[in-house]
């Protein structure tokens, strides 16, 4: 018998690398996926020879993780808020955060996974707002569905992908394959997605490889002579 949520509990307790989460079998399905959407990263990360560490919203490293339950911001304190802190070579390090909002004119949308740059990050917990989406190397939507995910969904996403930049690098991620999202999402051109994306499956291997480009293209910045 299948365990499909017990299946991405234990993919996001390893590639935490001994960092403890409160993931439970008793978070919503949607929010456990996001959490294994947030550990994709990680493992990434690690895959391309990168440094990982977490800290909490005041920059001190943790190893009891912390992650937003409902959208929020990077510059919240009022709890401390856990995000990883990856290093590759000589680049400036960027921070992976769960759930926040990115803004753009007068539109704010959520990333349910966000990679950004320290620098960037920093600017918007010292100035109390919202980063933009110059500072944001990768944000990733992540939809699940058991059933596969529904056609307005895509909709949404292409719509809100539309009020951002085309230079903010984005990627859409679900656990099952649909056919009326991967019509809407294929005629939207420059958006990459990934269907099917679950512990054990090509898929999994395919959504990290968009990761490690990002982390290459960012990477390529700073430091010609680190190889990821």
């Amino acid at each position: 018998m299948t365990d499909p949520i017990g299946d991405l509990l234990t993919e996001l307790a390893d590639a935490m690398q001994g960092a403890t989460t409160r993931f439970t079998r008793a978070d919503e399905a949607d929010r456990v996926y996001e959490g294994y959407l947030f550990a994709q990263v990680i493992a990434a990360a690690a895959e391309c020879g990168g440094r990982v560490t977490y800290e909490d919203c005041y920059e001190k490293e943790v190893q009891v993780l912390v992650f937003r339950g409902a959208p929020g911001v990077i510059h919240a304190r009022r709890r401390p808020f856990t995000h990883a802190v990856l290093y590759f070579g000589a680049a400036r390090p960027v921070e992976v955060h769960l759930r926040v909002k990115v803004q753009w004119k007068n539109f704010d949308g959520e990333s349910d996974v966000l990679i950004i740059d320290t620098k960037a990050a920093r600017d918007s917990r010292d100035k109390q707002q919202l980063p933009k989406p110059t500072g944001c190397v990768l944000t990733i939507e992540g939809k699940y569905y058991p059933l596969g995910v529904p056609r307005d969904e895509a909709l949404k996403y292409v719509g809100m992908r539309r009020s951002f930049p085309s230079s903010m690098a984005s990627l859409f991620v679900t656990n099952a394959f649909s056919p009326h999202a991967n019509k809407c999402l294929s005629h939207a051109k420059g958006l990459p997605f990934e269907f099917g994306a679950v512990p054990g499956t090509r898929f999994q291997t395919y959504a990290r490889a968009h990761i490690r480009e990002a982390f290459k293209s960012w990477a390529a910045d700073f430091d010609f002579g680190y190889r990821i």
